[in-house]
């Protein structure tokens, strides 16, 4: 019997560390987004703790914060860029799998595709 539930508590251990080294989301990300006059290049750095998500995402235009949550493989994550016409609030849509993300960006006048690969 404490064999058996020596055994069960091994693998419940094992599991779980897994499960929680496969869904994180901490550490630098290359993006590749296919924005409405090109392709764009910007990088993040994100921090994930249980389901929430905090970070920064650094492009040509500048570094801002971002926040958000990973449900699952669902990520959304909000951040806000300065633009001509004030402050422009960008809902971001991805699933995650492993060290890739694959999504939307939608910055209220449109969307554009990204994808994101974990860098090593």
């Amino acid at each position: 019997m404490f064999r058996m539930l020596s055994l069960a508590v091994t693998f419940a251990l094992a599991l779980g560390g897994a499960v929680r080294a496969q869904g994180s989301l901490s550490g630098a990300w290359d993006l590749n987004i296919n924005g409405p006059q090109g392709p764009i290049t910007a990088g993040a750095t994100l921090k994930q703790d249980g389901e929430a998500v905090t970070g920064t995402i650094e492009s040509p235009q500048g570094t801002v914060p971002v926040k958000g949550t990973l449900k699952g493989k669902a990520l959304a994550l909000l951040f806000s860029v300065d633009g001509p016409q004030g402050p422009l609030e960008i809902k971001v849509t991805g699933d995650v799998d492993g060290d890739a993300i694959k999504g939307m960006l939608d910055f209220g006048m449109g969307t554009a595709e990204f994808t994101a690969a974990k860098k090593k």
